[in-house]
């Protein structure tokens, strides 16, 4: 009788999941691809295995993403083996698929590197698909290193290429960089080469808004050469490199990792960032440092450095520990980009530097509060800060002005939501401080701490 009912059970069970796929299939294409957008491209892919209904729908997702590592089946014998198995599976995929893609990553095994299809699967995505964005990851075996990638001349120039990131690569040549005026990002993860080809891939990638550069050279001798008009951030960790140079007029975001040359060999030419200071270079162990000018980048209509450093898929702030903005509190978007890449940071920060712009205005001396309503309760509500999201263990706040009442709601918000662990160091916007200075900072003091263990010190 028990095992009658579980033979009803299961059969419900099944018409039950027939009928949803008959429903799903009753839907407009747009929307199937929303559903299959949601999962990984490989069932995505098998749903082309339901009906003539949904044969071809996967074919036309905006991105693919493979990754062989997850993929492999115990039973198909060496990984040299399985590993060609797959890379064909990948190949079918890519060949089948109809339309432009938006986006294409793929993680790799060496072997790929070696037999062809790699250079295969370059060639079409870029060429015959037109992705937008490409991003390409080799996985490496058993004390292997690096894969040597042979490509055409000019195999990053297509038109439609705006993105790039590569990673375990070694490099011989710049060709398949030439006149790769096309693209805004490039992110170039453990890759090898000389000087002189890192040099010449830069200096070929005239449009870059984004560069992320976490490089080795087979030689410490030479000069790294960054000299862009239209960069805005930049990104650097070199190792076994002699000297570093950049010239970035428009560079808003600066950030630095693992870079081994000294004070008097990294010359940074970037007027909008903030310049590292003595405290880094002085530093034993150096620690990964970010600074973002946010008040000249949120002057810019649309920001593709900004959506990069706070999103999720790039990870870029899981890196840092230290991070320097510059930000102007009477500038909506400005407080919404800092609080965007607050939330967006991955762990407890080790020192916040904020520096406020000087706007020259004495706030409360005009006999009206500086802060209407709507934004009263936007700073009332926590949603600049939340709680559950950010904690750093030293801030420093620069061109503090006690008559701001923005800077001192800020600063409040730091001191009773418990943000801030160890210290607040205030620097005032005058030296010696007025009068409404000492007085904001001693309010300061004598607010509710977040963390009973937190100091507050005016410095000058």
């Amino acid at each position: 009788m028990a095992a009658s009912s579980s033979r009803v059970s299961s059969d419900a069970r099944g018409k039950k999941n027939l009928l949803n796929a008959d429903r799903l299939s009753m839907l407009p294409d747009e929307v199937l691809l929303i559903i299959l957008k949601k999962i990984p491209t490989e069932e995505a892919v098998r749903t082309s295995e339901l009906s003539t209904r949904w044969k071809d729908v996967w074919k036309h997702l905006p991105s693919l993403i493979f990754d062989m590592r997850k993929t492999f089946n115990a039973q198909m014998g060496s990984l040299a083996d399985r590993s060609v198995h797959i890379a064909d599976l990948i190949t079918k995929v890519i060949n089948n698929h109809k339309g432009r893609l938006e986006y294409c990553r793929i993680n790799h095994f060496s072997y790929q590197s070696k037999d062809g299809a790699l250079e295969a699967w370059i060639r079409t995505l870029i060429h015959v698909k037109g992705t937008k964005s490409l991003s390409l990851l080799n996985h490496l075996g058993h004390n292997r290193r690096c894969s040597m990638l042979h490509l055409l001349p000019n195999t990053f120039s297509h038109p439609a290429l705006t993105s790039l990131s590569l990673y375990r690569y070694d490099f011989e040549t710049a060709n398949p960089f030439n006149k790769c005026d096309n693209l805004m990002i490039l992110e170039l993860g453990r890759i090898c080469a000389e000087v002189g080809v890192f040099n010449t891939i830069i200096a070929a990638c005239l449009s870059l808004k984004v560069l992320v550069l976490e490089i080795t050279t087979y030689s410490h001798l030479g000069c790294l050469k960054i000299h862009n008009n239209n960069l805005k951030l930049l990104h650097v960790s070199c190792s076994h490199i002699e000297s570093i140079e950049v010239s970035a007029p428009l560079l808003d975001i600066f950030s630095i990792r693992f870079t081994f040359v000294t004070k008097d060999n990294f010359l940074l030419a970037a007027p909008r960032v903030l310049q590292i200071n003595e405290s880094y270079w002085a530093a034993k162990v150096r620690t990964p440092h970010i600074s973002y000018n946010i008040s000249c980048n949120a002057q810019e209509k649309e920001s593709i450095e900004h959506n990069f450093v706070v999103s999720r898929d790039t990870d870029y702030l899981a890196r840092f520990q230290t991070l320097a903005v510059i930000v102007d509190l009477m500038n909506p978007r400005e407080v919404q980009m800092l609080r965007e890449v607050l939330v967006a940071w991955n762990g407890i920060m080790r020192k916040l530097e904020i520096s406020f712009t000087d706007t020259n205005i004495p706030k409360k001396l005009e006999g009206e509060s500086s802060i209407s309503g709507g934004e009263k309760k936007k700073w009332e509500d926590g949603q600049i800060f939340p709680n559950a999201h950010f904690r750093v263990d030293v801030l420093w706040v620069f061109n503090f002005n006690g008559c701001d009442e923005k800077q001192f709601e800020l600063a409040s918000r730091f001191v009773t939501q418990g943000t801030v662990t160890r210290k607040m160091m205030i620097k005032p916007s005058l030296i010696p401080p007025s009068e409404e200075t000492e007085a904001a900072v001693a309010k300061l003091m004598e607010l509710p701490k977040g963390n009973e263990e937190l100091s507050i010190e005016l410095c000058f």
